[in-house]
């Protein structure tokens, strides 16, 4: 048994040079392969590649036309604001939009307002004057607005569907009806749009509003935070 071991490590000694001769000679042939280096040398860790990915939606001088709906943050701490929204925007290009918008605002005291009013209420029942607080509604918003898309993608939904996405930028300006009259108004956002199909969108968008509306002591500055949740039609 021994015997045999000593026979198979000889055997082994002289086998290893004769395998590393083997390979080093064929590692050296792959020098005489000038295609191969070639294209050995092309792989370099250093290149970048630059993956586009081609929009779903064709968005060329295309209208489209939406509906949102959502709240208002801010302004007046007696008043609580919501937004019913019409909206038309035309599509130059995949990255600009032009687009006028439409808000139809509830207005509805808030827990403090009915607080203060009906304390003012009640001093007035009991023969104490005591004034109401001013506040000054806002009834109706008409704007301009320009859109800028620099950043889009797409959303695979559990595999079962693939959807295109836009991260937009806007700011407009516009005329908003108070009680007390007609104001000038600003607002610039930020908003993202979901395509669920080639004509089908919706959009979620935060943007900050002002403007100045009036009361007994004069103007005052309103900055909103105004949030909308919408759906778009792509004609």
């Amino acid at each position: 048994m021994k015997q045999l071991i000593l026979v198979l490590f000889s055997l082994s000694l002289f086998s290893v040079p004769a395998f590393a001769q083997s390979t080093s000679s064929r590692m050296k042939s792959l020098g005489g392969n000038k295609k191969l280096l070639r294209r050995a040398r092309a792989m370099s860790p250093n290149n970048k590649l630059k993956i586009v990915q081609n929009r779903l939606v064709d968005r060329n001088w295309r209208v489209e036309v939406g509906a949102s709906y959502g709240p208002v943050a801010g302004g007046d701490p007696y008043v609580n604001t919501d937004n019913l929204g019409a909206q038309l925007d035309l599509h130059i290009t995949p990255r600009f939009s032009l687009g006028v918008r439409y808000y139809d605002h509830s207005n509805n005291l808030t827990s403090e307002g009915e607080r203060v009013f009906d304390q003012a209420l009640q001093d007035q029942n009991n023969g104490v004057n005591s004034p109401r607080p001013a506040i000054d509604f806002a009834s109706e918003t008409i704007m301009a607005v320009i859109n800028y898309y620099p950043i889009y993608g797409k959303l695979n939904f559990f595999d079962w569907a693939t959807a295109q996405y836009d991260i937009y930028v806007l700011a407009g300006a516009g005329n908003i009806t108070l009680s007390s009259g007609n104001n000038e108004t600003y607002t610039g956002g930020l908003g993202m749009g979901i395509w669920l199909t080639k004509h089908v969108s919706t959009r979620f968008e935060v943007r900050y509003q002002s403007y100045q509306d009036q009361i007994n002591s004069g103007s005052r500055q309103i900055d909103q935070t105004v949030f909308t949740a919408g759906i778009g039609f792509l004609l």
